[in-house]
């Protein structure tokens, strides 16, 4: 039960995170197509496997950590979008 609570938090840390990182970004004039996002959060798991055999768990991690971060900005990003067409 507390691994679920554990992963729930962190789940919620990395939303907010997400949430700060585009702020930021739209705040400095950098605005990244949504599918850019969505594309990189496949893509930066995708090309270092096939490039390279063996990848260490720390590197792995680290690119699973990238993976949810571009995946969740492509969710805030299309939700905002859709917002958007329905107004």
């Amino acid at each position: 039960m507390l691994y679920w609570i554990l992963i729930f938090l962190g789940f919620l840390i990395l939303l907010i995170g997400c949430q700060y990182l585009l702020k930021f970004l739209n705040q400095h004039g950098i605005l990244i197509n949504r599918w850019i996002w969505g594309l990189l959060s496949f893509l930066i798991l995708i090309v270092p496997h096939v490039i390279w055999s063996h990848i260490p768990t720390g590197i792995d991690g680290i690119l699973y950590a990238l993976c949810a971060v571009f995946a969740i900005n492509f969710m805030i990003e299309q939700h905002a979008y859709v917002q958007q067409l329905n107004q």
